[in-house]
């Protein structure tokens, strides 16, 4: 795990350096200008996830003859190294601007993750799962948004004309889907984790628009719309949390 951890981590600066193709995701992200990429700073997250993903591999590595973290090394081992192939398999189709091809493997990334806090989830009364739950719960919801932006630059890229609508409005429905996917995902697993990464997404993209990097028309009502998705986060957050009895997930019990 720690191997395929600083492989994708090598591969994610080579990429964020320009090293392939002569293009960062930056540079590539501002070629292909949409109306849900955040502001620049929120991209910082990475280093927060990458950071806490690190203590729980070394903690894993300590631990590793703790029966109850063994079981659990046991059944997230393959899908993350699996879900780190992917990782390196996107930053390298995106640096060459192969968005089709990144799309697919970005999503592939996202179902391993989730996958893994299903896992933790079914298991979590018999495994040692706060660590790598926040871990892979924050980890998870950030590539959730890093695809749905991804598909946004795919379509910019082939300059989809959206059946007729404007390009505002599909943001619009974007933004309520995104929010919904979040409470149905709160619904079934009872994670007050994963919104967390959605709302600094949200946050992100609305600086985006109050700093006037984006100004397209109804900007009013898509900032609107990310601060209801927002609120409506930070609400579901303490919510969970507190019906879970102060814990990222519910006990076994409930």
């Amino acid at each position: 795990n720690l191997i395929f951890y600083f492989a994708t981590l090598g591969i994610n600066y080579l990429g964020s350096s320009g090293f392939f193709n002569g293009m960062s995701q930056k540079a590539i992200s501002d070629k292909y200008t949409t109306l849900i990429t955040p502001a620049t700073f929120a991209f910082s997250i990475w280093g927060v996830i990458y950071g806490l993903l690190l203590i729980t591999l070394i903690y894993f590595f300590i631990k590793r003859n703790d029966s109850r973290v063994s079981k659990v090394v046991q059944l997230i081992s393959p899908l993350f190294i699996l879900s780190s192939l992917f990782n390196i398999g996107w930053i390298i189709t995106f640096s060459y601007e192969l968005l089709g091809i990144s799309t697919v493997l970005i999503f592939a990334m996202l179902f391993s993750l989730i996958i893994i806090i299903e896992k933790i989830y079914k298991n979590r009364s018999q495994i040692s799962y706060t660590l790598p739950a926040l871990s892979f719960t924050l980890y998870s919801a950030w590539v959730f948004i890093a695809s749905v932006i991804n598909i946004a630059l795919f379509l910019v890229q082939k300059n989809w004309g959206g059946f007729g609508i404007s390009s505002s409005i599909w943001t619009i429905i974007v933004l309520f889907i995104a929010i919904a996917f979040v409470l149905f995902y709160l619904s079934q697993y009872k994670n007050a984790i994963f919104p967390i990464s959605v709302a600094w997404g949200f946050f992100g993209i609305y600086r985006s628009y109050t700093s006037g990097t984006l100004a397209p028309p109804m900007a009013s009502s898509i900032q609107m719309v990310l601060l209801l998705g927002m609120a409506i986060f930070v609400v579901s957050i303490l919510m969970t949390f507190i019906k879970n009895g102060n814990s990222i997930l519910p006990s076994k019990a409930s």
